[in-house]
């Protein structure tokens, strides 16, 4: 994120972060403003768009934001010009509500640089007291980073999206926490290709989690309606579709289909062939203080110690201050595309792709950016040995293992299974939602009798 020193022409940035009234958004928002400001040039201007549920919690949102903005240290009077906060208001499990969103940011903004898909729901009911405190009497470090206690109730559905009685199931977790964004980006597709250089093309960046394991994710239960942990396989499957995205076997569906980019062979002689397709990016926060599940204060407390306590004995993923958590999708919010392809370049040269990056710390606090191990996937898709040293050196998820060509293979055909069934099931919304909007619009119309 070097900031130019030639002369060059401003360059206004539109980014988009869902789900930002509190905790991980809010201070995704606030980061974005202040490493905005130190680190692009004082002619360039930031619109950062914050979606919450409610129009009071968009105006408490804007305030506390105007608020830490004023009093950074990074901002100066003239610095605050360059920082505009916009509010929206969506439901991620209502599609109507998603679809109104991306209606209204095409109609009023010129283009989008970057989305943060942050916004999502745990859809736990409790914790296994017992499991938890012994857990992290005997095993604390694993405990609190990958716990094993939280309970979830099967099979939660959203409220019914439409009037329409044949109306499909829909999992209220997936849909928080995957296919309410998944529609949503799909939507604003035409305004992420209108993104320029030189943050380069528009970025979907995926908010996952430290949690995602392909153990929870079934891909004949794609929705994990049947699972009883459907938090890691909502984030399991993000983690999925964004490092598969840029793969030749998911193209079709990812490239073509979600980005509608038509291919090379569908291409009309008088289209051009210089579109550029948006990028597809994960990341994740690390392990800290939200509200995601609500606690009494005691135990907020206690559990903040046991991270300290975690971080202390070697945790790489221990950022607790959601202000660091926000580190990574920051970074990749804001990097420019050079700096981008260099973060990436010791995978890719080994034969691999696309990174999930983590905001993590080292014992001190001091943070930074690194890559993550994903089941199946390894470091940035390398297969064997991790290929960077920090990587190497990293603390990992017990019981990880190097990956093989195998698995590779297995998870880039899962990652193909997954990118159409998402596809087939956003066209399959996109038509009840059609015809739902045809029949209001009908009654509406319909002229009363006297």
């Amino acid at each position: 994120m070097d900031e130019s020193k030639s002369p060059r022409e401003s360059q206004d940035l539109y980014i988009l972060v869902t789900g930002a009234n509190s905790g991980l958004g809010f201070s995704i928002c606030c980061r974005l403003a202040d490493e905005f400001l130190s680190s692009h040039h004082y002619d360039d201007t930031l619109t950062i768009i914050f979606t919450t549920r409610s129009a009071r919690k968009a105006e408490d949102t804007r305030r506390r934001l105007e608020k830490h903005l004023h009093s950074s240290a990074k901002s100066t009077p003239s610095d605050r010009a360059r920082v505009n906060f916009v509010s929206e208001s969506v439901d991620l499990g209502d599609l109507p509500s998603t679809r109104a969103l991306s209606r209204r940011l095409c109609q009023h903004y010129p283009k989008l640089d970057a989305v943060i898909l942050n916004a999502g729901i745990g859809g736990w009911s409790g914790i296994n007291w017992f499991e938890a405190i012994w857990g992290i009497c005997t095993d604390l470090v694993h405990q609190v980073t990958w716990p094993s206690y939280k309970l979830a109730p099967v099979g939660v559905l959203t409220s019914r999206q439409t009037q329409r009685e044949e109306e499909p199931a829909l999992g209220a977790v997936f849909c928080a926490n995957v296919f309410g964004h998944y529609m949503l980006a799909h939507n604003v597709a035409p305004l992420l290709k209108k993104a320029k250089s030189p943050n380069g093309p528009g970025r979907v960046i995926w908010v996952s989690s430290i949690e995602a394991t392909i153990k929870a994710f079934d891909i004949n239960d794609i929705q994990g309606l049947q699972t009883k942990v459907p938090y890691e396989s909502s984030k399991a499957l993000t983690d999925i579709l964004a490092l598969t995205s840029d793969l030749p076997s998911t193209a079709p569906w990812s490239v073509e289909g979600f980005f509608g980019t038509p291919s090379k062979e569908d291409r009309g002689p008088d289209e051009s062939s210089t579109e550029v397709t948006p990028e597809m990016h994960v990341c994740h926060p690390g392990i800290c203080a939200t509200s995601i599940i609500p606690l009494p204060l005691p135990l907020v407390w206690a559990m903040v110690a046991s991270c300290w306590i975690a971080r202390i004995l070697g945790s790489p993923w221990h950022a607790i201050s959601t202000y660091v958590a926000a580190w990574a999708p920051v970074f990749l919010a804001l990097s420019s595309q050079g700096a981008l392809e260099a973060a990436e370049s010791p995978y890719r040269q080994s034969g691999g792709g696309r990174v999930k990056w983590g905001s993590s710390t080292n014992r001190l606090g001091a943070e930074r950016v690194s890559s993550t191990e994903v089941e199946g996937w390894g470091y940035g898709g390398v297969v064997g040995r991790p290929v960077v040293e920090s990587d190497r050196l990293r603390r990992r998820k017990r019981g990880a293992v190097d990956l093989t060509r195998e698995e590779k293979e297995n998870f880039e055909e899962l990652g193909r299974a997954c990118w159409k069934q998402m596809e087939q099931l956003r066209i399959k919304w996109e038509g009840i939602l059609d015809q739902a909007e045809q029949r209001q619009s009908s009654s509406v119309d319909k002229p009363t009798g006297l």
